[in-house]
């Protein structure tokens, strides 16, 4: 039974030894009460499963907490889904076991979302965090803390097909309309790309202009693997999210926007020697009828197999 006002914490933890206790903790010391915590160990081969026990054992009093301990990883979709189906909070925040999320997170942005009922999510900005321990906003913002740029809500998905422009680690989802969308698409690698056009596309959505969560960034995680040389894992699901876009798209500048995420996409594909998808993602632009200069090199590229992927590596590093 869903519970009115409640939030559900969904953490799901993968190979996140060194910093599963801190986000773990950082749920506990919302100043938000009304919450329960579900964490899942997705198979980690470090001591992630440990430090979450070790959590467990000292914090279960102070918070509700249901624990799942997985021997082999799920894809993350469907383990994400599987607990979304027995959480009873009203809203849905999926954490990620190497974030952190500052006290005031949850109440900042249910004090929002709570009043547009009808609304899909509400996401704010964050810190992130880099591996030499250098902090900055997603947002870019001036020494007074403002932000440079609006966040243009009445534009939002079309600017979300465009390029990514929201950090989903900082979304609150309203559980209700995030579960009538069928939750994550479990056809896909990642989630985040597609949840939010989709809710975007027929929901209202909201933005809290504080700084919520400490987003790491850093190599293992899955973001840096996005155009990985030769087997990405997460442009054949980017090709999918596109296509979705192209079938759902009915004005001229919606599918604008996504000619210029096809267009994006396409580049990185190619300069990572990711052929296949490269190849799909011109289906696709020719689909649209894209007639750029551009458009019409990155085809001779991939006709032509041009591997240059060792380059981009470099540059990547640089």
């Amino acid at each position: 039974m869903i519970e009115a006002g409640k939030v559900s914490v969904i953490c799901i933890a993968f190979n996140h030894g060194e910093w599963i206790t801190e986000a773990l903790e950082s749920v506990k010391l919302q100043d938000y009460y009304n919450k329960e915590l579900i964490i899942a160990d997705n198979g980690s081969s470090d001591d992630t499963a440990e430090n979450i026990q070790k959590w467990i054992d000292l914090q279960s009093d102070y918070l509700d907490v249901r624990v799942f301990f997985h021997d082999k990883p799920l894809p993350y979709c469907q383990l994400f889904n599987e607990l979304l189906n027995i959480s009873t909070g009203m809203y849905v925040v999926d954490l990620s076991g190497d974030d952190v999320l500052y006290p005031d997170h949850l109440s900042q942005s249910l004090d929002e979302l709570s009043r547009v009922p009808e609304a899909a999510f509400i996401f704010s900005d964050a810190h992130l965090l880099d591996e030499r321990k250098e902090v900055r906003t997603f947002y870019p913002r001036n020494n007074a803390g403002e932000l440079l740029e609006p966040i243009e809500l009445s534009t939002i998905y079309e600017t979300m097909v465009r390029r990514s422009i929201i950090c989903s680690a900082t979304i609150v989802f309203n559980s209700q309309v995030l579960r009538a969308e069928g939750g994550y698409d479990e056809g896909l690698y990642y989630e985040d790309f597609d949840i939010q056009v989709r809710l975007a596309r027929n929901h209202p959505v909201l933005f809290s202009d504080h700084i919520g969560v400490v987003k790491r960034v850093h190599r293992k995680s899955m973001s840096a693997a996005q155009y990985k040389r030769y087997k990405s894992k997460m442009l054949p699901s980017t090709v999918k999210v596109c296509q979705k876009i192209l079938n759902q798209n009915v004005l001229d500048e919606e599918n604008q926007a996504l000619k210029e995420r096809i267009l994006y996409e396409l580049k990185h594909a190619l300069w990572s020697g990711n052929f296949e998808p490269a190849r799909d993602l011109i289906r696709l632009g020719n689909e649209l009828g894209i007639k750029t200069l551009m458009f019409s090199f990155y085809k001779l590229w991939a006709k032509n197999h041009w591997d240059i992927s060792w380059l981009y590596g470099i540059l990547k590093q640089s």
